[in-house]
């Protein structure tokens, strides 16, 4: 087997994977008729092995998998197995990001929904990635909406305590959700038992900041590989959650037009081969010298971008300084609020970004109070 029948077939697993929800180990371990392609291709990856993934991979032994082969097969059945769960991980990512089509499950379920997409006031056409809220009706405050003849699901990057704050706190405001194009159900099915969300209440030093233009339009704030001794939250943040950067753009294009983009990236040297950056977009009309609890955001975006390849590198060494530093190999927006405080842009902020460290050494510093942790890489 040459490696390009290797990489077909762990694509291969990788969408029965996806179809049949059943991890990949599950599926080696019972191959049923895929035994032929998973023993040809677990021969081809003990070939391939190098003793650095040997060594990387034999902590996995102790686990009992693949236990009737040899012990070179089974460090090989692993990184099969390994290289099918991060080829099914960058399949699905990329799925969720598709635009809507009448042809997905979602619509072809509930057809009057396609009717319900948000459309861009720039062109009068549909933007095929949100539909608006007041289409859908959520069952509890959950990851589950009913739409007509069933339910369908919110987009798996999306938390429904997000939509769930937005809707009780700014209930006239027009919003959009991702729902999850691949996803409709006759029947209600389970609810996820998901971490509450937890929103801060606003400090009240945000009544006496303007609108950060001129003076401080680009900040950056990087964690650093510190000992656990030293930074335990920091080690976490790094080598678990595998955050890295947190960048913040605001331009003001005119005396009454401001834009602002906030993007947390994550590490770009993954195996998996993609890096999944978290994005804030808005803008607001109002001009210079505006209290800043009297400004009104148009609009703002919750978006998800993801740098595959060489665009992960390109990504993480540039920055937004100048504005856009690298087109994301695919994104989806996740959810769309118009016409709110510019306050609430911190409690967005604070519930869809996952870095704790970064969001508060940003905030400290708009707030004008010394930071807790030692300066990591701000711009």
């Amino acid at each position: 087997m040459n490696i390009e029948q290797y990489f077909s077939n762990v694509e291969t697993m990788a969408m029965k994977s996806l179809e049949s929800a059943i991890s990949p180990q599950d599926l080696i371990m019972s191959p049923g008729d895929q035994s032929a392609l998973i023993n040809d291709s677990i021969e081809c990856r003990a070939s391939l092995l190098t003793p650095q993934e040997e060594n990387e991979l034999s902590g996995y032994l102790i686990i009992g998998y693949f236990s009737e082969r040899t012990r070179h097969q089974r460090l090989a059945a692993f990184a099969f197995c390994f290289d099918v769960q991060r080829t099914a991980d960058l399949l699905s990512i990329r799925s969720q990001c598709e635009q809507y089509s009448k042809e997905q499950k979602l619509f072809v379920g509930a057809p009057g929904l396609f009717d319900r997409i948000r459309t861009r006031q720039s062109n009068g056409r549909p933007d095929l990635e949100l539909i608006e809220l007041s289409a859908v009706k959520s069952i509890s405050g959950t990851e589950l909406y009913k739409v007509s003849n069933g339910f369908a699901k919110l987009s798996p990057y999306l938390s429904p305590g997000i939509v769930k704050w937005a809707q009780d706190n700014h209930p006239l405001s027009p919003k959009f959700i991702r729902l999850d194009p691949h996803e409709h159900y006759q029947v209600q099915p389970d609810l996820l038992l998901c971490e509450a969300t937890l929103v801060p209440a606003n400090p009240r030093w945000l009544a006496n900041i303007d609108l950060p233009i001129g003076k401080k339009e680009f900040s950056a704030y990087s964690l650093l590989d510190r000992p656990i001794a030293d930074a335990p939250a920091e080690f976490w943040e790094f080598h678990v959650r595998k955050l890295r950067k947190l960048e913040v753009h605001a331009k003001r294009k005119k005396h009454d037009y401001l834009s602002m983009m906030i993007e947390e990236l994550t590490a770009p040297d993954e195996a998996q081969g993609f890096m999944c950056a978290r994005c804030i977009h808005l803008d607001t009309s109002d001009p210079v010298g505006t209290p800043l609890h009297k400004v009104k955001i148009d609009h703002l975006d919750l978006a998800l971008n993801v740098y595959c390849g060489t665009d992960r590198a390109k990504r993480f060494e540039k920055t937004l300084q100048k504005g856009k530093a690298q087109d994301a190999t695919f994104r989806t927006h996740l959810f769309r609020i118009e016409n709110m405080p510019f306050p609430a842009l911190f409690t967005f902020c604070e519930m869809f970004l996952n870095s704790r460290l970064l969001l508060s050494e940003w905030l400290n510093e708009l707030s004008g109070g010394t930071v807790a942790r030692p300066r990591s890489g701000g711009y």
